[in-house]
């Protein structure tokens, strides 16, 4: 996982990111002084004062903050406040998240995102509003799975939270986004996509005009650089870093300490040595080291002065700042790959066999780790067992230096074996791969015909319809015929709409981009009869499944109002973490058993809901009404 202190709190905490809201400048103590005042607000004013007061006291003391949320939260209930209640929510999964209790932050932070569905339904509340609510919720979940090391979750709700930063052109939290995002790769050591998320941050930067902004994503490409041994790329890193931190070393001591820390490792590069100066620097690093410092600059010092004493062959003061630098951070990252490479080399150089041998096998189950758990294709996973025989290769020339024929055997067999392994699992998801593009691309070409369907629709029996409206104007007004001419026109009015409802509905925007609730919750809104409920918690399930059960409730409802002359419809969604299920049911007159064309239709519907996996029930009896249940197991 990765910790980017006040930045990572930012992307999850403001209100509006690109704002810079800093909640500790609001007047806490006025405000306390105005609640235990005689006259003291009440309804919305009293609302008011309790988000501030929590967001005021959310730096400084959480006791008070939570308390001020939850008297917000119930204050809501009774005023139906519902982006108060959402707002407040969040302070709660912020202040759990602090504490460490990423399962209860969760909780608060998924009631937060139904608050803000259900302010959807509601006109009073704008648009950005709602995205505004939806971007931070999904940067704190995002945040939550990066502290859980669950990088790919992590990596998908940042990415949801970007889409909301790019349509509202929020720079500044786009920025951030990318930082945090680069941060994490760095972690798990994909330096790829780290350098792509920095740069794409240094540019955010640019345009939000911010220095500080520019400044941040330059310590991940200096790392990747030095690392990389590119000492042009390093170097032009290191020169942004010390541009900013030089002058605000007051502010940001820790960035500055690590700005130094890189200066000097960047004297330690082939063709570009100067041991006395990097010695220097990081003698000034060190006398800056102290306990308020974060564990992960005290680590990135301790592991340059390891380095620096390394090149001086200061193996026993080597081993001292290295072990510092393992000691100081208890959270494995990618980093620790290099501390292990280290502590490997320096053990070999004193003659330690048992602690080298130790640290070489750290150092395999690391790579082996990131290369299991984090890596997004086998791709990635092939350049970490890549590193890792690299790496492993390097210590075992050095152990031969030392003449460790015995672990250098026992070694090489251990990398056949991961070599084997990675071939198995190339080959099978290649295979795999294939069979999953087929399939997406018969869903595909199965979506892009529904929507040639509608455009066709649209365009042609549009102006077919707008010709017969014409003409029948024309008829009616040479026969004068006042009243043929009214029901002619109404009847065309009412033809144009179907066609305009049935060309919008055949793949609606909301079923792609939002998912099966909004879509079937936009469609009931659109017909006055029929009335539409949402049980469970929100998920998307497969595409093909999404589009099968919302054109099922199409033809249903269409049932039910056209064919059961129902005045009242009711459609309901179970969303649960093992099975989706609907629910529709109407007051209509039932389906007679002797209807045959009723039947036919409950049967294609029956095809239709096995084909998908799922199961039907049908409950009707002539009279009293239809009900229809449809369950997919996930």
């Amino acid at each position: 996982m990765i910790v980017t202190g006040a930045w990572l709190l930012m992307l999850c905490a403001s209100k509006t990111m690109a704002q810079y809201s800093d909640h500790r400048n609001r007047r806490i103590d006025s405000l306390e002084t105005v609640l235990a005042s005689q006259t003291p607000p009440q309804g919305k004013q009293l609302l008011s004062a309790y988000l501030d007061l929590m967001w005021g006291y959310l730096q400084t003391d959480g006791a008070k903050s939570s308390l001020y949320a939850r008297k917000a939260v119930a204050l809501s209930y009774e005023i139906d406040g519902l982006n108060a209640r959402a707002d407040a929510l969040r302070i709660l999964g912020l202040i759990s998240y602090g504490d460490n209790d990423y399962d209860t932050a969760l909780s608060y932070f998924n009631h937060a995102l139904a608050v803000t569905d259900s302010m959807k339904l509601y006109r009073q509340y704008k648009e950005s509003d709602i995205d505004d609510n939806y971007s931070a919720l999904y940067g704190s979940i995002a945040n939550v799975y990066n502290m859980q090391d669950k990088a790919l979750l992590a990596i998908e709700y940042y990415q949801k939270a970007l889409l909301i930063f790019e349509k509202y052109g929020w720079h500044e939290s786009m920025c951030i986004l990318y930082y945090n995002v680069g941060e994490l790769h760095l972690s798990m050591g994909n330096n790829k996509e780290a350098e792509r998320n920095y740069l794409l941050a240094v540019e955010q930067g640019k345009i939000a005009d911010d220095s500080l902004l520019v400044a941040m994503p330059h310590n991940g490409l200096a790392k990747i650089f030095i690392s990389q041994n590119d000492y042009a790329k390093a170097l032009a890193a290191v020169n942004a870093l010390r541009t900013y931190y030089y002058s605000h070393k007051d502010e940001e001591p820790a960035s500055y300490l690590e700005t130094i820390a890189h200066e000097a490792e960047l004297d330690l590069m082939e063709g570009h040595e100067d041991i006395i100066q990097a010695q220097q620097l990081i003698d000034q690093a060190l006398a800056g080291i102290n306990d308020d410092l974060g564990s992960e600059t005290r680590s990135t010092v301790y592991s340059a002065a390891a380095s620096v004493a390394m090149k001086r062959g200061l193996w026993k003061q080597a081993l001292e700042y290295a072990t510092m630098a393992k000691d100081t951070d208890p959270d494995e990252t990618y980093s620790d790959v290099e501390n292990y490479e280290q502590l490997a080399v320096i053990y070999a150089q004193l003659g330690n066999q048992k602690e080298a041998s130790h640290y070489v096998s750290k150092l395999r189950q690391s790579m082996e780790r990131f290369a299991t758990e984090h890596y997004q294709s086998s791709i990635s996973q092939m350049e970490v067992q890549y590193q890792t025989l690299q790496k492993e290769q390097e210590i075992e020339q050095l152990t031969q230096e030392k003449r460790w024929l015995t672990w250098g055997t026992m070694l090489a067999g251990v990398i056949l074996v991961l070599l084997l392994a990675l071939l198995f699992f190339v080959i099978r998801w290649n295979a795999l791969r294939r069979k999953h593009h087929e399939i997406l691309a018969r869903m595909e070409g199965e979506a892009e015909e529904r929507v040639r369907i509608g455009r066709d629709l649209h365009d042609r029996m549009g102006a077919l319809l707008t010709g017969i409206k014409l003409n029948l104007e024309l008829f009616v007004k040479n026969n004068q015929d006042t009243q043929s001419k009214e029901n002619a026109l109404q009847l065309t009015d009412e033809a144009m709409t179907e066609m305009r409802n049935l060309a919008h509905h055949l793949m609606p925007d909301s079923l792609k981009r939002y998912g099966l609730k909004t879509a079937i919750s936009n469609f009931c809104q659109t017909i006055p009869s029929v009335s539409f409920s949402f049980i469970g918690t929100e998920k998307r399930i497969e595409k093909r499944k999404e589009e099968a059960l919302y054109y099922l409730v199409h033809e249903l409802v269409n049932n039910a109002a056209k064919n059961a002359q129902a005045r009242h419809i009711a459609v309901q969604l179970i969303m649960q973490p093992d099975y989706t299920a609907l629910n529709v049911s109407d007051d209509g007159k039932g389906m007679p058993a002797e209807e045959e064309s009723l039947r036919f239709g409950m049967e294609s519907i029956g095809h239709r809901v096995k084909a998908i996996g799922g199961q039907l029930d049908i409950d009707s009896k002539p009279g009293e009404g239809t009900e229809v249940n449809i369950e997919i197991k996930e």
